[in-house]
């Protein structure tokens, strides 16, 4: 039997996966979009294996060091449903006929580049973990003609391409990551972009708003629920003033 590019290629990615951990699959509803979604088995493995990593001398430790990556937060499902949803720019109309650009910033295992690559758009995803760009690639793999993956530590890498899209699902939990961040959006986003972010309700989200409002972006916020549990979620929209 013949195997299909997306099965050999899917067997490929996972089984570098599972030479360290195990995965489970379920199929995600967002809005009208149907996704195959893997992702890890026991986040807690993650967890205890980074904890163990922490008694490793490092001289440049990652950002983030715990692995945030390896849950699949509300902030994620939150923002995938306001990206299928009618205010989303990647379901308006285009009168280019080029499709949409769009950088998963800090993308985890890549729910919310995957619906975007679902609806048509060109995607990277960017995270500091290989493991993470490992399932994001995995999860995209129907959209793989226009999808690409890059290890990027937004403090100091640089794209060389600006986006029309700027997602990033509970990003904004560290204070100290937030010059960093606004530089590689500026950085980053196209003339009339849209950055996208999808925050759970934290104090420091809260503290965010008036931060960024004070650098010179204009903001505006919507509210989604998150399915599977409920929890409300804030979609940040900052454009440039």
């Amino acid at each position: 039997m013949v195997l299909s590019t997306t099965t050999r290629r899917r067997s490929q990615l996972l089984s570098r996966i599972h030479r360290r951990y195990q995965t489970c699959e379920e199929i995600l509803t967002v809005g009208p979009l149907t996704l195959r979604f893997t992702r890890i088995a026991d986040p807690d493995r993650v967890l205890d294996d980074a904890a163990a990593a922490e008694h490793t001398p490092q001289l440049d430790s990652p950002i983030p060091s715990v692995p945030y990556w390896a849950e699949l937060w509300d902030s994620s499902l939150g923002l995938a449903i306001w990206l299928a949803g009618a205010d989303s720019p990647l379901t308006a109309p285009r009168t280019e006929t080029a499709a949409a650009s769009v950088l998963d910033l800090g993308c985890g295992m890549g729910l919310a580049g995957a619906c975007a690559a679902a609806l048509g758009a060109r995607v990277t995803f960017a995270d500091f973990q290989t493991l993470a760009l490992l399932f994001a690639r995995l999860n995209s793999l129907p959209w793989r003609a226009h999808v690409d993956a890059r290890r990027v530590d937004w403090r100091r890498d640089a794209l060389r391409r600006k986006f029309d899209l700027i997602l990033g699902a509970d990003i904004l939990y560290e204070r100290a990551q937030r010059e960093f961040l606004d530089r590689f959006w500026q950085a980053h986003l196209a003339p009339g972009g849209l950055v996208a972010l999808g925050e759970p309700g934290r104090q420091t989200g809260e503290e965010f708003v008036e931060w960024i409002v004070n650098r010179g972006w204009v903001l505006s916020e919507q509210r989604q629920i998150a399915e599977k549990s409920g929890s409300p979620i804030r979609v940040l929209l900052l454009r440039r003033a």
